[in-house]
């Protein structure tokens, strides 16, 4: 009898190979031994797979910076909803410093480069291939998929297009039908996937077959997000469907809420995904340990400016105007890194 299967997909940013599934796996453990759970072997009844795009990236990363006329190609790419040509002049007037600028390079770049229709799709078709052979291996049914930020736009782009409701077993198109093949769970950690599509252009995640149910690819939808986590601020997902959880955190951990293991490993969401992927239960005794545990150790009273620096910025940013939403980003940054050296 097949196992069951976690498939991760990480998001922007350099990802060595291996690193997600380290981090999912010893979030995990750390929660599990603040719940009081001392054996541990249940993590290994589970098969793990990672979706890596990282190197790919790497590269293009690598190109832009050091040539502009390649940079002023690649972004010719884009094929976003009604503004490409503003977004693209905003663009490529990042011309003096923009292999400098360390944190637009190694965040908002990488999501640039998916949202161009020539990068991105190399990467919604490469992970088609990567889940293919996989589900046909363990079986929808024991399938499942955790994402988080720029991956949750690649799953959600690449199940879109791969789970079709007209789909037909007869004609030579490599899909799936919705309510036939559905896998058992997708986890999104901070989903980014509606404001990448603003700039793709591709299926709408608010009406897209990637939902739970008859119409959809998947049979529970778990959706975690972070109240102060800026990435989740530009159209955040909050689509609503049956056998769907949004679990939403407000406690700092680290001042970079984005952080995939602090996601993991709060306590509300580590104990949804012991339960569901690995049947392992969690008294009520135990899970008042660990948020304990877990809340003990938060910086909540050294991030109040952070966080009223996120309050304000949260009301007044546009996706359409890319400097303007940099800049507010890149001054959280800033504290950000400030708290972090500090902690």
């Amino acid at each position: 009898m097949p196992k069951q299967l976690v498939i991760l997909v990480h998001g922007m940013g350099t990802h060595p190979k291996g690193n997600m599934l380290k981090e999912f796996r010893k979030a995990l453990a750390d929660r599990a031994t603040g719940f009081g759970i001392s054996d541990q072997t249940f993590l290994d009844k589970v098969d793990y797979q990672e979706f890596n795009y990282s190197e790919y990236f790497d590269v293009i990363r690598k190109q832009f910076a050091e040539n502009a006329q390649a940079r002023r190609k690649g972004f010719a790419y884009l094929a976003g909803s009604g503004f490409e040509e503003k977004l693209l002049s905003q663009l490529t007037s990042f011309e003096s410093n923009f292999g400098k600028d360390e944190f637009f390079y190694t965040h908002w770049l990488d999501v640039i480069l998916y949202s161009t229709m020539y990068f991105g799709e190399k990467v919604r078709l490469d992970f088609i291939h990567y889940f293919e052979k996989l589900h046909q291996k363990y079986g929808h049914q024991n399938v499942h998929i955790m994402c988080h930020s720029l991956g949750t736009a690649v799953v959600h782009d690449a199940l879109a297009k791969y789970y079709r409701t007209d789909s037909n077993p007869f004609d030579d198109i490599p899909d799936l039908r919705t309510g036939n093949f559905n896998i058992a769970s997708l986890w999104t950690f901070a989903n980014v996937s509606r404001m990448v599509n603003l700039l793709n252009g591709l299926t709408d995640p608010m009406h897209s077959t990637v939902v739970t149910g008859n119409d959809g690819c998947t049979s529970n939808f778990v959706n975690i997000r972070h109240k102060y986590d800026p990435f989740t601020w530009f159209k955040t997902y909050d689509r609503e469907m049956d056998d769907c959880e949004t679990l939403e955190n407000k406690v700092f951990k680290k001042a970079n809420t984005h952080d995939f293991y602090e996601y993991v490993t709060e306590p509300t969401v580590a104990r949804a995904i012991l339960n569901f992927i690995y049947e392992k239960t969690v008294t009520k005794a135990q899970f008042e340990k660990g948020m304990t545990d877990y809340k003990s150790g938060s910086l909540n009273q050294e991030v109040k400016e952070l966080k009223d620096l996120v309050d304000a910025a949260a009301k007044d940013i546009s996706i359409s105007s890319v400097k303007a939403a940099i800049a507010q980003f890149k001054m959280i940054q800033k504290k950000i890194d400030e708290l972090s050296h500090d902690a």
